[in-house]
């Protein structure tokens, strides 16, 4: 009598008038309940063996998934696994065929048509001749209250401004990109330069950071401790958003986001990186932050932006490269815009936050057309 069942097959032999020991019966049922085991084994081991391969091959798919959570510490958990994730797709290049066809279906390395140019340089031996163009437009929390004014003032100047070295393969500039993870991008933009320019790029983004939470993670003793060991010609930053929070001062006072208090002390930590970032002549470009689908990161956003115009109205020695009106500025919020081709893109991923690999090179445009004024690049 033939069965599938491991109890009775184990049984057979003592109908046989075979003699088991216990020992035995307990050894034949085991081995038969493995042997019904193994296959559904198999078949879980294939399972998660395909969800790891499925995760690598979309690994930047992961990460964006991760970076649509709200912020917090669910979202900074999950961002960690997602672009511990991606940095192992990266190292063996799983990831490239989807990020081709996400890149293919999005393609559009072009600039958007609505590009505020704050200051144009024409370059010249020793000096350069400067006519700046301030555009203020009114970033005020709350949209519906706020009125956008717009005053041009045109003002010629003449600044001694060190003429730029000459940039070869033998001596590439070396860019240091630091930021939060909306620098991810962008610093990627930048790196895939180097065929084109002689760049050696570094790339220092840490999600969910910023100025406020020194406690988190301390950009002011990180940017200490890179400058030396890395010594930058050029820092791009792009930094801010994560800062939408309260701040605790050095007194352990609590300051309210947003209030006169908060922008007081925000100010003084964005002095201070600017301080450490500008030592030995160091050119750096702060990128503003661009409009956000949620209200109330919006006005957050804003007012960074805001205390961000005010500082760097007093530092000659830093360049915005202001993206505000590039992301659509005071109208409502758009993911999709249209580049120069006048194609639409999808300009920001689904968070409603990070720009998207195309629109990241849109923002790298604005950095390389200010590093083609200062630096010559050799062919």
């Amino acid at each position: 009598m033939d069965t599938n069942d491991p109890l009775e097959r184990a049984v057979l032999p003592r109908e046989r008038g075979e003699i088991w020991t216990d020992e035995q019966f307990r050894a034949a049922r085991e081995h038969d309940l493995t042997e019904r085991a193994t296959p559904v084994l198999r078949a879980v081991s294939a399972a998660l063996g395909c969800l790891l391969l499925a995760l690598l091959l979309t690994s930047g798919r992961v990460v964006e998934i991760a970076e649509r959570q709200e912020f917090g510490d669910a979202r900074d958990r999950s961002l960690a696994v997602a672009e511990g994730i991606d940095r192992v797709a990266n190292f063996f290049s799983l990831n490239r065929p989807y990020d081709a066809l996400r890149d293919l279906r999005d393609a559009n390395n072009g600039w958007s048509e609505t590009v505020a140019v704050l200051t144009t340089t024409i370059p010249a031996t020793t000096t350069t001749t400067t006519t700046t163009t301030t555009t203020t437009t009114s970033r005020a929390a709350n949209d519906s209250s706020s009125e956008a004014t717009t005053t041009t003032t045109a003002a010629p100047a003449t600044t001694t401004v060190p003429a730029g070295r000459v940039v070869t393969d033998d001596a590439p500039l070396r860019v240091y990109v630091a930021g939060d993870s909306q620098a991810t991008y962008l610093g990627q933009a930048i790196t895939s330069e180097r065929g084109v320019r002689s760049l050696e790029v570094e790339l220092d983004d840490r999600i969910s950071t910023g100025l406020a939470r020194p406690d988190y993670f301390n950009w002011p003793a990180q940017w200490t401790n890179q400058m030396v060991v890395l010594e930058p010609e050029v820092v791009v930053l792009f930094i801010g958003a994560n800062d939408h929070q309260d701040m605790v001062d050095a007194a352990g006072q609590r300051l309210i986001e947003g209030s006169e208090a908060w922008r007081d002390e925000w100010r003084v930590r964005m002095i201070a990186a600017l301080d450490i970032l500008t030592t030995d002549n160091r050119i750096v470009y702060w990128v503003t932050q661009p409009p956000m689908r949620a209200g109330a990161l919006d006005a957050g956003v804003r007012v960074i932006n805001e205390v961000a115009d005010e500082v760097l109205a007093d530092r000659s020695e830093v360049t915005a490269i202001d993206i505000w009106e590039v992301f659509g500025g005071d109208g409502a919020y758009q993911d999709r815009l249209a580049g120069p081709d006048g194609n639409t893109i999808t300009a920001r991923i689904s968070d409603g936050v990070h720009p998207s690999r195309p629109a990241a090179s849109w923002v790298a445009d604005l950095v390389f057309g200010e590093l083609d004024v200062r630096f010559t690049f050799a062919p």
